[in-house]
């Protein structure tokens, strides 16, 4: 009894040994993002990640536990080689998982959850995420960390138990460990009251970045995908009332005329949705600064959101998106949003929107669609010997096909055209060569393909009647090391360019991303009543983004960056409990339509 007994704890301490190492892995990867911390960080870490530890290696344990069982008896040979089998699945599933976690985290600022197995359904793009040699170094270190924990394995757990001799000695030695196996309900439930084991369990510093480092990144993409993400239960923060009345007062606007920024009242709309063109990255974009010269430049605008999914939604539906997944993955509620291409189709526009990359990708095609753009421009549309990039077709040779199409088109209806861009999203890989830095290479590549694309336009006839729109689907986090959460990601440039704008002029107006829509839609006199959580930018006043399980609030009292795993600030600045509670109730409007769609 004893032997086995000893194998079934040595192989629970196993796996809690593992993902201590995984937690010191994960700090040393992430290193930079970290920020200044103490050396008592690097025993606090793993000491506050024990519970979820404890929990998963639980989980892992249960299958080994009933095989010792059943090796009271049987052969022990037989059962340790499906022992080694089922470690070893468990090994490479655990290991893929922490290797991407890491390899993920610089880009997404966040653990992996189930958003991952929406974007594998397109395996090409997140193939595109990274270069060759990246792909390459993740592979050597799985495999050297596969080879070095299975050999620890296999020297801890071969061990040939007793056999036992007696049915009485048997049936109590069967008896033991299926007890042991049971308890270990306990570490998985994580208590016995009606609270049972979440990741918020592990969180114990104002350092965002440490309380994710506490977190099990196995526990975490299991949790994420028992969880029903749209539940509005999970941001609940006042009264239904409470928070509809607050949420209306925030948006509501004067009833007097706005300044005219354009000169007809039908313009041509050419919309330029810039891949992660980040404010932060204004010194690189040449002709984004002598565009914002020539037009209305909004140079105090934030973007809602950190993905391109959640980007588009904002920019075509002016909707904020909500911190906990993505609405376009879910086209059952998301072709039930509002979107600007619905409008003017209503009064006889046009629409036609063009992307070199897979538009089928995160369900993007369904969204479009729903929005009335019965004309899309993919990378299918393009010959293979255009499709030079790991996304499908480079920014030169995407705005180089828009522009002429743009100018070639004879219509008497006005047109809105939509183009999405790609080349500035990683791996970087850009026909252009001016700075050393990636992002920065990449940005000033498609900045260099925007001023050509309008240059192009500004020849055509119908440049009197265009407006372009140019506007930023999301940030990036440069400089390298600021956290998902830092407003500095999240601050976007959105300018109103084109011949049929009346005037040059800057508006600092504090606005959000999502604001462009009924900014537009006011100035062409149509109504903008359906998106409800934007405004005209001249009449703004606050700013909101969200990022994973969390939410920031900016007026011009301060900032409120909210972690709503534990329902308190990160960062707060002039503290406003007024500001706070709009922040809260704005997400909990966002949370209670969805459920209601």
């Amino acid at each position: 009894m004893k032997d086995r007994v000893r194998l079934f704890i040595t192989y629970y301490l196993f796996w809690i040994i593992f993902f201590v190492a995984q937690k010191m892995l994960f700090m040393i990867w992430q290193y930079r993002f970290l920020g200044g911390i103490s050396w008592t960080d690097w025993f606090l870490v793993p000491w506050h990640g024990l519970p979820l530890d404890f929990s998963t290696a639980a989980y892992l344990t249960i299958v080994y536990g009933l095989l010792l069982c059943v090796s009271v008896w049987s052969k022990w040979a037989i059962i340790e080689r499906i022992a080694d089998a089922v470690t070893c699945v468990f090994l490479f599933v655990v290991l893929l998982i922490v290797v991407g976690d890491n390899g993920a985290f610089p880009s997404w600022g966040y653990h992996l959850d189930k958003d991952v197995f929406d974007y594998l359904r397109s395996p090409n793009e997140v193939f595109a995420c990274a270069p060759w040699w990246l792909w390459f170094i993740g592979l050597v270190l799985f495999i050297s960390l596969f080879a070095v924990w299975f050999w620890l394995y296999a020297r801890l757990m071969h061990r040939k138990p007793k056999q036992q001799r007696t049915v009485w000695s048997k049936i109590g030695t069967t008896a033991t460990l299926l007890l042991m196996t049971a308890l270990l309900f306990l570490p998985i439930r994580g208590s016995v009251t009606v609270s049972t084991m979440n990741t918020g369990r592990v969180y114990f510093s104002d350092n965002r970045m440490l309380n994710l480092a506490a977190i099990n990144p196995v526990f975490n993409l299991v949790e994420s995908l028992s969880e029903n993400h749209l539940d509005n239960t999970r941001y609940v923060y006042m009264p239904d009332s409470e928070c509809e009345q607050t949420v209306h007062q925030m948006v509501s606007v004067s009833t007097s005329s706005p300044d005219t920024l354009f000169t007809t009242l039908r313009p041509n709309i050419v919309l330029c949705i810039l891949e992660s063109f980040s404010s932060n990255a204004w010194d690189v974009m040449p002709n984004m600064q002598r565009l914002a010269a020539e037009g209305v430049f909004f140079n105090r605008a934030f973007a809602n959101s950190y993905r391109t999914d959640r980007g588009v939604m904002a920019v075509l539906g002016a909707f904020p998106g909500c911190a906990t997944s993505s609405v376009m993955m879910v086209p059952s509620k998301a072709q039930q949003l509002p979107q600007i291409g619905h409008v003017l189709k209503e009064v006889g526009y046009d629409l036609k929107f063009y992307y070199g990359g897979d538009e089928d990708f995160t369900n993007m095609r369904s969204y479009l669609v729903s929005g009335g753009f019965d004309q899309r421009v993919s990378d299918h549309d393009f010959p293979m010997a255009h499709r030079h990039s790991k996304w499908g077709v480079q920014d030169h040779i995407l705005f180089d096909y828009a522009a002429h199409d743009i100018c070639q088109r004879r219509t008497t209806n006005p047109h809105f055209d939509v183009i999405l861009s790609l080349s500035s999203h990683e791996p970087f890989e850009v026909p252009y060569y001016h700075y050393k830095h990636g992002y920065l290479n990449a940005v000033a590549y498609t900045d260099s393909c925007l001023g050509a694309f309008v240059d192009t336009l500004r020849r055509s006839p119908d440049w009197d009647s265009t407006v372009i729109v140019l506007i930023p689907d999301h940030g990036y986090p440069y400089p390298d090391g600021i956290s998902n959460y830092d407003t500095l990601r999240y601050r976007i440039p959105i300018i109103f360019t084109g011949g049929a704008i009346r005037q040059p002029r800057t508006i600092s107006t504090l606005c959000s991303q999502i604001d462009w829509v009924p900014t537009i839609l006011q100035q062409l006199q149509l109504d903008y009543s359906p998106f409800c959580f934007a405004k005209p930018i001249q009449e703004s006043s606050f700013a909101y983004y969200h990022f994973v399980d969390g939410f920031a609030y900016i007026d011009s009292t301060g900032c409120s960056i909210i972690d709503a795993a534990v329902d308190r600030p990160i960062v707060e600045t002039n503290h406003s409990s007024e500001r706070i509670t709009k922040a809260k109730a704005f997400t909990q409007y966002i949370m209670t339509l969805l459920s209601h769609l």
